[in-house]
């Protein structure tokens, strides 16, 4: 149903998938958070309509994307994104970012401005620090554990299955799989990648039509009250989405209703 291809963009080969028809002129691009790849998206694209055109990238460092030599910086995924959109010549362009992804796809809507006609940003990462309710780093941490001391993919599923009986079966399979296709260098603790450019002037700076859809912190969601207060202060004209039963991944928590929030916030323009 997708077609994968690689598209090279400054020092590296980026990994795609898209389905799209010539005829469609909506274009909706995703950009996955951090230890994930494009597959975490798979089932918000399928449920998009068919004259829409989808697009999900690996960010270099992970899934099937090549990796950088000397480290990572969120201006370069941001350039490789912006990049791409160009060399495809896509016009009419939705983004949408989750965690790690907000500030690279709110960053992609300013040097790409013409050609973004959306930003649609999931509990995504505000430059403050990650409020943690929910013990999510913690449980974060086990998981990574039991994947980097398994000896296969197999092994590493039945044990996060048998750690998680409560989550869908496709979670733990592209849980595991995300990490282990993940350049180790970015696995490192404390993280490696840099911070190069402002969080706080990429939201302020946003010029187009943007809604931040905000997963509750008591359920694991990454921001708080104040943190959303201050970015509604830096920048007003981005509408808030409270979703008050998800945590920090609405996505994978609400697949259908987050789709459907998607396609409104397209059609309503």
């Amino acid at each position: 149903m997708y077609k994968e291809f690689f598209c090279n963009t400054n020092d590296v080969a980026i990994n795609l998938a898209s389905r799209e028809k010539a005829t469609n002129k909506i274009n909706v691009f995703f950009v996955h958070g951090f230890l994930e790849r494009w597959q975490s998206w798979q089932k918000i694209m399928d449920n998009l309509p068919k004259n829409y055109n989808v697009f999900s990238a690996d960010l270099r460092g992970f899934g099937r994307s090549g990796n950088t030599i000397i480290s990572h910086k969120r201006s370069t995924w941001a350039k490789d994104i912006s990049d791409i959109i160009s060399k495809l010549k896509l016009e009419n362009v939705y983004l949408v970012g989750h965690s790690l992804g907000g500030p690279i796809v709110s960053s992609v809507s300013s040097k790409n401005n013409k050609q973004i006609s959306g930003v649609i940003l999931e509990d995504p990462f505000l430059g403050t620090q990650p409020v943690d309710k929910t013990g999510r780093a913690s449980r974060g941490k086990i998981v990574a554990e039991i994947i980097d001391s398994s000896k296969s993919l197999d092994e590493a599923i039945k044990k996060l299955k048998k750690l998680r009986p409560d989550w869908r079966e496709d979670i733990p399979v592209e849980i595991a799989t995300a990490r282990m296709f993940t350049d180790k260098f970015l696995l490192q603790v404390p993280r490696k990648f840099n911070d190069d450019f402002s969080i706080e002037e990429i939201y302020k700076n946003v010029k187009t039509r943007t809604v931040l859809n905000h997963s509750n912190p008591e359920f694991g969601g990454i921001n708080s009250e104040e943190s959303l207060n201050y970015l509604k202060n830096l920048n007003p004209s981005i509408q808030i989405n409270k979703w008050d039963n998800s945590g920090h991944n609405i996505h994978r928590d609400f697949p259908s209703e987050f789709s459907e929030s998607i396609i409104e916030f397209i059609e309503n323009k």
